[in-house]
């Protein structure tokens, strides 16, 4: 079976069994254990998609260490608020059907915008402000940078999804300033994505920035809408690999 992978961990044999035979009739690859440890050795041996857990067999503590685990989808079997009745299996699987479409759905641009964190690094007060002014727009949380000393401040404190660079810079080029991010987000381990914005539009420069490690190029002379398209590709792939790398199994806490 090579349906989406879900973990229940419930006390009753009983109820795990007869939840685990209606989710593998939808399709769900699905594994039961009766403890938090159990759970631990399950998430660290394979990746997951979905948990199932009742609160009262792992306790809070543990239910709260599992939901903090991953990007994992977590459905809580108990009677409290928000919780879902254990003794309603099929109203659990269709909670569980729900969840994983919902997951599996493409984003929507303001979907991926609005997770942005991007770094402008323009000389231009003008400029930078109307590229900040359109992306925050557009829900993106925007970091603003004159020149290379502040770009790669910006760049030191972590969490910044895109880089967008002008190629003319005083001081250094904008493809000597490609080199120095895509050098520093490869030692780091970093995946930022790195665009350069130019007004020289032209093959040559194109394969010059492409080579010095940008991801992107485009020419100051396509309308706003054109970079926005472009920039909303660029982040939903970026989205897309992370979330999977997230998804591998973890360890779990150590004793």
């Amino acid at each position: 079976m090579n349906g989406p992978r879900t973990l229940v961990v419930m006390a009753s044999q009983t109820q795990g069994l007869l939840l685990k035979l209606l989710l593998e009739e939808r399709g769900f690859e699905t594994t039961c254990v009766e403890g938090i440890e159990r759970a631990w050795d399950e998430l660290a041996r394979q990746s997951t998609d979905l948990l199932i857990v009742e609160a009262e067999t792992v306790g809070r503590a543990g239910l709260a260490a599992l939901q903090a685990s991953g990007p994992t989808s977590v459905i809580v079997l108990g009677h409290g608020e928000g919780e879902h009745d254990p003794a309603d299996p099929q109203g659990t699987v269709g909670e569980a059907v729900a969840l994983l479409e919902q997951r599996n759905a493409a984003p929507t641009a303001p979907d991926i915008f609005r997770r942005a964190r991007i770094l402008i690094v323009d000389d231009s007060a003008t400029y930078r402000e109307f590229l900040r002014a359109e992306l925050e727009q557009e829900g993106c949380i925007v970091t603003a940078a004159r020149n290379a000393d502040e770009a790669v401040a910006a760049l030191s404190g972590g969490g910044l999804d895109c880089v967008i660079l002008d190629l003319v810079m005083p001081g250094t080029s904008g493809t000597q300033l490609c080199q120095r991010f895509d050098r520093f987000r490869r030692r780091r381990g970093l995946f930022f994505q790195i665009v350069i914005l130019t007004s020289q539009d032209d093959e040559e420069q194109l394969a010059i920035s492409l080579n010095a490690g940008a991801d992107d190029f485009v020419g100051k002379a396509q309308t706003m809408d054109v970079l926005k398209v472009r920039l909303m590709a660029l982040l939903r792939r970026k989205y897309f690999v992370e979330d999977h790398l997230l998804r591998l199994p973890r360890p779990g806490p150590s004793a």
